[in-house]
């Protein structure tokens, strides 16, 4: 059952059991006596009960005066609350992000943005999952992440992208294959390995600029689909079960066994993107992206 209750009518019944004094209450709102015990009056119409025992020289709370005295303390302090709660989430300071994000990026914009967006905003959580750039376009559409770090793709006019850098692709190899004493290798050099692949569409991502690249270079390569996590990617570099062409950036990540090598030609890149809904309206989404700005251009 809900009743029609004005959360001024709340406040002026508190002012009034602090003073106990219709006269006394009305002086210190501000207001002449008549409104205030109309106020009153039509609190207690509302909830059916009588709250005041209208006795001289001094009024008294009734039983049920005595309990709304008590919970109206509590639901203006959590009005109070919520308020501020609210105000906050608006200027991005509480709230939450999911992310989603593909391979090496982890490795060094993600985690960076990450912390500095927290030491400014230190209530917000984060949640971050590695997918292919597909399957976070299609968790776009379906709001189940905020933001994207994507390779760059045509999207529909619900989704805004936007790159934020380019990266030489490098050749992760384990340190005792016979290429790894080579600085630098050709792709054409790697057409008899077993290529390590975290997704099963290579129709876009990282995934899908190694098979270009790979055809590109005259071969189709022998591909190795292992898992979804860099760092198993890596893991199984090392153990020789293959090689993986990642962004430079994922040589952030050292791990005993596996060394990097730069292609030639050194022109061959790919680029890393963000993407977001553009009907989002979130301080706290908005804040992150100046942010994820701000660290790409430094990381760049």
């Amino acid at each position: 059952m809900l009743f029609d209750i004005d959360l001024q009518h709340l406040q002026t019944f508190l002012v009034v059991i602090e003073e106990m004094n219709f006269g006394r209450a009305a002086e210190r709102l501000h207001i002449a006596q008549p409104p205030l015990s109309r106020q009153i009056q039509r609190l207690e119409k509302n909830l059916g009960v009588e709250l005041f025992l209208r006795t001289k020289p001094q009024i008294q709370l009734t039983a049920a005066g005595k309990v709304l005295a008590v919970e109206a303390k509590k639901i203006l302090k959590q009005v109070d609350l919520a308020v501020q709660l609210t105000q906050r989430a608006n200027r991005g300071e509480i709230g939450q992000i999911v992310i989603g994000f593909e391979g090496s990026s982890l490795s060094d914009i993600v985690p960076l943005s990450i912390k500095m967006y927290r030491q400014q905003f230190p209530e917000v959580k984060f949640y971050v999952q590695e997918m292919s750039t597909a399957e976070q376009l299609q968790a776009l559409h379906e709001e189940r992440i905020d933001i994207g770090f994507i390779v760059p793709q045509q999207v529909n006019q619900a989704l805004i992208v936007e790159t934020i850098r380019e990266e030489r692709l490098v050749v992760a190899i384990a340190k005792s294959h016979p290429l790894a004493t080579q600085d630098k290798i050709e792709i054409r050099q790697l057409q008899n390995e077993h290529f390590l692949v975290g997704f099963r569409d290579f129709r876009c991502g990282l995934d899908g600029e190694v098979m270009k690249v790979c055809h590109q270079a005259g071969f189709n390569p022998n591909v190795v689909q292992v898992t979804n996590e860099m760092q198993l990617i890596l893991g199984f570099v090392a153990a020789q079960m293959g090689v993986a062409l990642l962004p430079s950036s994922i040589k952030n990540i050292v791990r005993e066994g596996v060394v990097y090598l730069s292609l030639v030609p050194s022109t061959v890149k790919i680029a890393l993107a963000i993407a977001w809904r553009k009907d989002t309206s979130c301080s706290t989404l908005e804040n992150f992206l100046q942010v994820v700005s701000k660290i790409a251009n430094k990381v760049s």
